[in-house]
């Protein structure tokens, strides 16, 4: 475990300060940099019921620390270093053994903690769970608020309790406002309560059942927190106004399958899939049937969720709104390499898994994964004449204007209108363009003044 924290806390802080901010970076700092928390809240209101709780914690941070990159993102690096520890006990808490005394443990303390802290290394290392940790988005905070409700979770089903009760209503609400896409999570566990009171019988008798119906309401008070957002008419911003959403495509049909391999390395996911299959599959032949159930679950729900409201509402496959699947991914692969044969296989095992997944990561560092919009705001500014403004796409990375324009410099930027007359300088990013979209930027702005990397600053 200590190895996990130290591995994870270097990979996560050091050189946060690397990548320039990104347009949703800058949105994350306009909201949380108002000055109250009543104008924070007033600035996330479009969002009825959707609770502002990173950004309020944002705002609060900044006060201490500053705006500056570094630290900004300093609080996602904390945020990730704890979803280490949180790791380590939901391992605990889903393999420890039943409370009731005619079950008998599949796995002792000891095993169990070795499990947990194996679990622990594969999540420090891997590079999904990373990346995320290093930008100023919520994200970080709402897997850690995940994986406490998890583990809160199960461990009320095994033993009951008034506060585990209370606990898992909070952090449900919690899970559910920090954003909507996390209702996967609740979902999951509701499904496997289905199986648990299904296993049981139904019966009231039974305390396990018990339990579980009691769980079940305590998801279903936690989300109430919705009733807000179901009552209220949608409201857009004028700030969100040509967000671009036209880049996402309907996933394929395999996407969930490929969502594991894209995410962790192509050479590494074979590596990390074999193990966790071999431990899926000699978990439950040990007896371990519900901590394997409720993993497999948890690991393949939220994207196939993804996958059925992509083609059923809109487009919605995106990685980071199912991070905490990849916890369970590698909570099987702990189990695989505990089940192999022999220490020194183990360590083995281990070592290729966490070799192969600092290898994906030393690669995707090698390549730039910041746009150059500092210096394209720069020069945009500085092609500015008097009396003219400028404009940037996508249109929600206007703040990342406000950001990077010098103190007590006027904000000579609007927000990209289509319907409008184009105005003098246009600043185009490369990614989230709608498909041929480039072509009639280009018509309206054929003049280049600069390219960089990831952005073109165009003029009429």
């Amino acid at each position: 475990m200590i190895v996990a924290l130290a591995a994870g806390t270097f990979l996560r802080f050091a050189n946060l300060g690397a990548l320039e901010l990104s347009p949703d970076e800058a949105t994350s700092w306009v909201t949380a940099s108002a000055r109250s928390i009543a104008e924070v809240s007033a600035r996330h209101d479009y969002n009825p019921g959707e609770l502002p709780i990173y950004d309020f914690t944002l705002h609060g941070w900044m006060a201490l620390f500053g705006t500056s990159p570094t630290a900004m993102r300093t609080l996602s690096a904390a945020f990730g270093v704890l979803t280490i520890a949180l790791v380590y006990i939901v391992v605990l808490e889903l393999f420890a053994p039943a409370t009731e005394p005619e079950t008998e443990s599949v796995l002792t303390i000891d095993d169990i903690a070795l499990i947990a802290g194996l679990a622990a290394i594969v999540f420090a290392v891997n590079l999904v769970t990373i990346k995320y940790s290093r930008e100023a988005r919520m994200y970080p905070m709402l897997l850690a608020v995940i994986l406490a409700q998890v583990a809160i979770f199960l461990r009320t089903l095994r033993t009951g309790g008034r506060e585990d009760y209370a606990l898992v209503v909070v952090l449900t609400a919690i899970v559910i406002t920090t954003n909507y896409a996390a209702l996967a999570v609740p979902a999951v566990e509701g499904l496997w309560l289905l199986c648990v009171l299904a296993r049981a019988g139904w019966r009231l008798e039974d305390a396990t059942a018990r339990r579980a119906w009691a769980l079940a309401a305590a998801l279903a008070v936690g989300g109430l927190i919705l009733v807000p957002k179901l009552i209220s008419p949608s409201r857009v911003p004028a700030t969100a106004t040509g967000v671009a959403r036209g880049w996402r495509k309907l996933p394929d049909l395999a996407a969930p399958f490929a969502f594991f391999n894209k995410a962790t390395g192509s050479f590494a996911f074979p590596i990390l899939a074999a193990l966790a299959i071999w431990g899926a599959y000699r978990g439950w032949r040990r007896g371990a049937h519900d901590a394997v159930g409720f993993a497999m679950l948890w690991m393949w729900a939220p994207p196939f969720l993804m996958l059925v409201a992509s083609y059923t509402i809109a487009p919605v496959f995106v990685e980071r709104y199912a991070l905490s699947s990849f916890v369970p991914f590698f909570m099987l692969v702990a189990l695989g390499i505990f089940e192999l044969p022999g220490d020194l296989i183990r360590v083995g095992a281990l070592v290729l898994a966490v070799a192969f997944s600092l290898g994906h990561l030393v690669a995707y560092d090698r390549k730039p994964h910041d746009a150059q919009f500092r210096e394209a705001i720069t020069v945009a500014s500085s092609a500015l004449k008097p009396g003219e403004v400028m404009t940037i796409v996508p249109s929600y990375a206007i703040d990342l204007v406000q950001y990077y324009l010098p103190p007590g410099q006027p904000l000579r930027a609007v927000h990209y209108d289509p319907s409008a007359a184009p105005v003098a300088v246009l600043i185009l990013g490369d990614q989230n363009l709608e498909p041929g979209a480039r072509p009639l930027y280009k018509k309206d702005y054929p003049n280049v003044v600069a390219r960089l990397r990831g952005v073109t600053v165009l003029r009429r």
